[in-house]
């Protein structure tokens, strides 16, 4: 039996992995003078995908925290990225919409992404890469069902 190995350990390694490749990302976008934080990016790429969520709705789909979430979108509405609205089917909520300044970032960035995944993938093959991709899409999947159905849990 080998040696338990904490550098070889899945939360471990996908943690590192996600942290440099952000790292990288917001570096590249600060030295061309783009100033975003992380969690503003995961908001803004949610947006762009489907406007006009519900703030309670975008913390569940940004897998951040909604205290995190009404600071990133009060930052975000400052810089005038996003707008408010409230919801016309319930006038407690808010719904968000992305903004043109918004949506230039997220471009902006989305190219930085892309700069800085082809850095990472140096040496991973097409085929790497997708079996990587749907390995993770599919854990991302099972923990998730794990998480917003908690009666499932077990140690399957």
């Amino acid at each position: 039996m080998r040696a338990y190995d904490p550098h070889n350990n899945l939360i471990y390694l996908t943690n590192r992995v996600a942290r440099q490749l952000s790292n990288l990302l917001l570096s590249r976008m600060d030295h061309e003078g783009y100033l975003p934080q992380g969690s503003h990016l995961g908001i803004l790429a949610d947006l762009v995908i489907k406007d006009g969520p519900r703030q309670q709705d975008l913390a569940l789909s940004a897998i951040i925290d909604k205290a995190t979430v009404a600071r990133a979108i009060g930052n975000l509405e400052r810089e005038e990225m996003i707008r408010r609205t409230v919801d016309p089917e319930d006038r407690r909520q808010k719904r968000i919409y992305i903004t043109e300044r918004g949506r230039d970032l997220w471009r902006q960035a989305r190219d930085f992404s892309q700069q800085t995944i082809a850095i990472a993938r140096r040496g991973v093959s097409e085929e790497e890469l997708l079996t990587c991709t749907r390995v993770l899409q599919r854990m991302y999947h099972n923990l998730n069902e794990q998480i917003t159905q908690p009666q499932n849990l077990s140690n399957e």
